[in-house]
């Protein structure tokens, strides 16, 4: 029998490609898409680790349905920019299941979504669907019987380009089933451009100023 050696480069191609298979990175939305979402981990996309800046418990009630949903900021320990990410946790006295987590006015140059695998919860977001004409919402469902009640689902977000935040998104809940219950809106976390501050401006102004001074002095 001959013993095959196979170049080092090869062995290498074959790894990461191995790997690659096996990383699920996040899913890029576009307006009328309805996409499956794969599921991630901070080993798969290292972006994701980072400090929490916000960690908020928004409580909810519509129907029959209660429970809290936590929503979250994450700046990456990589390259500085936020992650938006939600969990909703429905009460064990819930008697129906929750369809959706329905997210709007959130505005992002780029809608990569998927959830954690790697985190607390049991039930993940199955699809993502993000709405034509303005393309800001994004619904995230639960098919089939939905998040019952006493179960929690797993952190879904979106990985932005982002490094500053504003709290001008919203969301709400809503039952399964055609025609099912709707729940409040709640105020969310959305990317935010944040405009050169003041400081910089009356700075530079000042150093108009000088050189003017300057040029009359000289003259």
């Amino acid at each position: 029998m001959k013993n095959t050696i196979i170049p080092s480069s090869k062995v290498l191609m074959a790894l990461a490609l191995g790997l690659s298979a096996h990383s699920a990175h996040a899913v890029l939305l576009n307006p009328g898409d309805n996409l499956a979402l794969p599921g991630t981990t901070v080993a798969a996309e290292p972006q994701l680790a980072g400090t929490v800046l916000v960690d908020e418990l928004i409580p909810f009630a519509f129907g029959t349905i209660s429970g809290q949903v936590q929503q979250r900021i994450v700046r990456s320990s990589l390259d500085g920019t936020l992650d938006f990410y939600w969990r909703v946790m429905s009460d064990p006295n819930s008697t129906a299941g929750i369809g959706s987590f329905r997210l709007g006015d959130f505005v992002s140059p780029q809608y990569n979504a998927n959830w954690r695998s790697d985190g607390v919860g049991v039930h993940a977001p199955d699809q993502a669907h993000r709405f034509t004409g303005s393309g800001n919402s994004v619904n995230f469902l639960f098919n089939g019987a939905g998040l019952l009640g006493n179960e929690s689902s797993r952190f879904f977000f979106f990985d932005t380009t982002a490094t500053n935040y504003t709290k001008t998104a919203f969301f709400d809940l809503t039952g399964t089933g055609a025609g099912g219950p709707i729940s409040a809106s709640f105020a969310a976390y959305s990317p935010s451009t944040v405009p050169v501050p003041a400081a910089v401006w009356l700075l530079g102004s000042g150093l108009v100023g000088l050189i003017g001074v300057a040029r009359r002095t000289k003259a």
